[in-house]
């Protein structure tokens, strides 16, 4: 178990699998997932050798691709139960298109509630109504659906003040077409973020970098599971934490600097996150092939990545027994109960009580 009797950062060391940036809906892969471990690199070191000597591989850098060839999905179960990761491991899933409905939402419907004083992510509202657009969406709306998401998408893409605005005008449309023709009863719910499109105008500002040093690609889930990951060992540890990722160029200083500053003031996007901040010591860059450790998140991560897609489209991994239990509690992947309000409290309440309960 990990200690939580010092004030010392706890150092984890990262990597991701499924990377395609803020291209969410049309890349290639479903599923980002965000690996790591709280390892040391002796640890992981061993870790890296035994997995070559079971492989017989000879890459300088070994990947997941490896492990899952048949031949070696033994390896892959014998690397996934190994002591030396037990409860030193976290896997942060993204389901892209879950993300992005709930962008969309939040980035609307939500700032309006927030206008107006409320808190819709205190209160579940805002994951609930995000869950019955995602699982209800399809069936409703039909084909207009993902044309509304794949406009919504292309819009946080654009390049130029006049392409945003073009694709803004090409959003209203296509919202406008959905809520004057469906006669669906969670049309509302898309009409909640139809009333708030307008604050996507100031969104825009900092997807296009518009007053700062540069765009913040608030889109890319890399950020945000960035960030889960650390609220993931602040709550295992409740110590301040040490990030080494592998080489991500969208992890760029000025981004860095941004997202530690989130971390710390979560009361920044929902009022009622004070006093649960995060104090992240360091957030900096390695080469894996210098970094055991970020070698042995690589594999973790490509691992659970393959797992997930499969889950996807209704198969069960064999490995899914090892990976399931290193799945992190703030992954952003959809759960149909969180159509329900009070499941969608109840899971928003857990969080913050963990995030909390060291502050």
């Amino acid at each position: 178990m990990l200690p939580r009797d010092t004030w010392e950062p706890l150092t984890i060391a990262c990597d991701e699998s499924g990377n395609d940036g803020e291209n969410n809906l049309n890349g290639n892969s479903s599923v980002f997932v965000h690996a790591s471990v709280a390892i040391s690199t002796d640890v992981a070191h061993k870790l890296m050798d035994e997995v070559r000597t079971k492989t017989r591989s000879r890459a300088n850098e070994l990947k997941s691709r490896t492990l899952l060839q048949p031949k070696n999905h033994v390896v892959a179960h014998w690397l996934l139960a190994h002591p030396d990761l037990a409860d030193r491991c976290s896997l942060v899933f993204v389901h892209k298109q879950f993300f992005t409905v709930s962008k969309l939402f939040d980035s609307t419907a939500e700032e309006v509630a927030h206008s107006l004083g409320e808190d819709m992510y205190e209160n579940g509202a805002a994951l609930s109504a995000a869950s019955i657009l995602f699982f209800a969406g399809p069936g409703a709306f039909g084909r207009q659906w993902s044309e509304l998401l794949d406009t919504f998408e292309a819009f946080l893409r654009s390049a130029t003040v006049d392409v945003a605005r073009h694709r803004l005008d090409e959003l209203v449309a296509r919202f406008l077409k959905i809520l004057t023709t469906s006669e669906s009863p969670i049309r509302d719910f898309l009409g909640m973020a139809f009333t708030g499109i307008q604050h996507l105008e100031q969104l825009s500002m900092l997807q296009l970098g518009e007053g700062l040093k540069e765009r913040l690609r608030t889109a890319d889930p890399l950020l945000a599971a960035v960030g889960a990951t650390i609220n993931e060992w602040k709550t295992r540890s409740g110590r301040p934490i040490a990030m080494i990722h592998d080489d991500a160029k969208e992890l760029t200083t000025a981004r860095i600097e941004w997202l530690k500053y989130s971390l710390q003031h979560p009361e920044r996007i929902a009022a009622f996150m004070a006093g649960a901040g995060v104090e992240v010591a360091d957030i900096r860059l390695a080469d894996s092939k210098v970094d055991p450790r970020i070698q042995v998140a690589d594999l973790l991560a490509g691992l659970g990545r393959v797992v997930a897609e499969d889950l996807l489209i209704g198969k069960s991994h064999p490995l899914l027994s090892r990976v399931d239990p290193m799945q992190s509690r703030f992954s952003i992947w959809p759960v149909r109960d969180n159509m329900y309000p009070q499941n969608a409290r109840e899971t928003v309440s857990e969080s913050h009580r963990l995030l909390g309960e060291d502050a």
